[in-house]
């Protein structure tokens, strides 16, 4: 796995705009190299920390400079017609690698690989509106409304969780596809990240989703990517112990990482827990605390890596 030096990529001179844009190419080029879920989450750690610990003003910097996925798919879905965008729901880059090779096991090489950045904080509803929607099932049987930012509203849209071989597909010039299947697995295994990354794998590899995938690249380019990543927070490096912190925490955040904001978060913690954007306020890192139900194994919504980190993927048409 490649080597990176993240203090010097952190704690650099470049601009948080730069620096961000290093970040993904660097956890680009690390998720390339494994299959190992567990090892991309061990490759975090470090930069995860070291963002959250020490220079937590770069993730507060992160709305307003990272490169974010609803940002691109404007901009993509701008240019000439015959184009399709599929967004499978809480795809990673635990992911990536996966599908990769899948597609070059059939021959399709994609034409350009790279990570985007979700919204703060990293829900789908977040996302939703970034793109001009009230929601994800906004889009379904071509719902779309008038604020509906890509493509000019001039596509045919759907939202799925049908198996992907059962998914038929417009013969619309544009079209715009938001798949469930994911985070549906996330809800149903919660607690067990180790079997939604066999089912993923499996998935991504088997001819069903090549068919759907295919048929979506019949007369148009293609990109798959995400809305958020998720975290696997089972594997969590920092459980927060101090009896203030876990008390403020568990009032006003429960078991989440996320809560709309209704009253300014005391910054009395060193360093800083919590930030705030998108009149929400938002966990910064790997941290967990007790609860009396128990911290979920899987969730998202915070600011750590591949909770924000999204896969983007362009196939050509066929």
């Amino acid at each position: 796995m490649k080597n990176i030096d993240w203090n010097a990529l952190i704690f650099g001179s470049h601009s948080a705009a730069t620096t961000w844009v290093e970040m993904f190419s660097s956890l680009l080029a690390i998720a390339r190299q494994t299959s190992s879920p567990v090892l991309l989450h061990n490759a975090t750690v470090t930069p995860d920390r070291l963002l959250s610990e020490a220079a937590w003003e770069l993730w507060e910097a992160f709305p307003a400079v990272a490169v974010k996925t609803s940002a691109s798919l404007k901009e993509w879905t701008r240019h000439s017609p015959g184009k399709a965008v599929l967004i499978l729901d809480a795809l990673s880059l635990r992911e990536l690698p996966v599908l990769l090779r899948a597609a070059e096991a059939r021959g399709i090489q994609a034409k350009e690989v790279k990570v985007t950045g979700s919204e703060s904080p990293s829900t789908t509803t977040h996302f939703a509106q970034a793109i001009g929607l009230p929601s994800r099932s906004a889009l379904a049987n071509d719902g779309k409304p008038a604020t509906f930012a890509l493509f000019d509203g001039k596509c045919c849209t759907d939202v799925l969780s049908l198996p992907f071989e059962d998914c038929a597909i417009s013969p619309s010039t544009n079209i715009v596809i938001w798949h469930s299947w994911l985070d549906d697995l996330l809800h149903l295994y919660k607690n067990n990240p180790d079997q939604i990354a066999s089912l993923a794998s499996t998935a991504l590899q088997g001819e069903g989703f090549w068919k759907f995938i295919n048929k979506l690249r019949q007369g148009r380019a293609l990109v798959i990517t995400s809305d958020h990543g998720y975290a696997v927070s089972k594997r969590f490096s920092s459980e927060i112990e101090e009896p203030d912190a876990i008390a403020m925490l568990r009032n006003s955040f429960g078991a989440s990482r996320n809560k709309a904001l209704t009253e300014p978060w005391l910054k009395k913690f060193m360093p800083p827990i919590v930030m705030t954007h998108n009149n929400q306020q938002i966990i910064m890192g790997q941290r967990k605390w007790k609860v009396q139900s128990g911290f979920p194994n899987l969730c998202h919504g915070g600011m750590s890596l591949l909770e924000v980190a999204v896969p983007w993927i362009e196939f050509s048409a066929l």
